[in-house]
């Protein structure tokens, strides 16, 4: 089974390598799992939803939401 948490942290390091990931201040797994939270550094939020989402599919719907 995939750690969702683990996917969520080391994709935040690697989109903060990019332009897309300039302006990401936080981003983090709700508490449900199923949703992730990207704060961005001017106070916006944008919430994802990653719910029965597979490792590559949790990648691939962040992507394209920042996009």
């Amino acid at each position: 089974m995939e750690d969702k948490k683990e996917i969520v942290m080391l994709l935040k390091h690697l989109l903060k390598a990019t332009r897309a990931g300039a302006d990401i201040r936080q981003m983090e797994l709700g508490d449900d799992g199923e949703t992730i939270r990207i704060t961005f550094n001017n106070q916006c939020s944008r919430d994802i939803n990653i719910a029965c989402d597979s490792g590559i599919a949790i990648i691939m719907d962040v992507a394209k939401a920042l996009s």
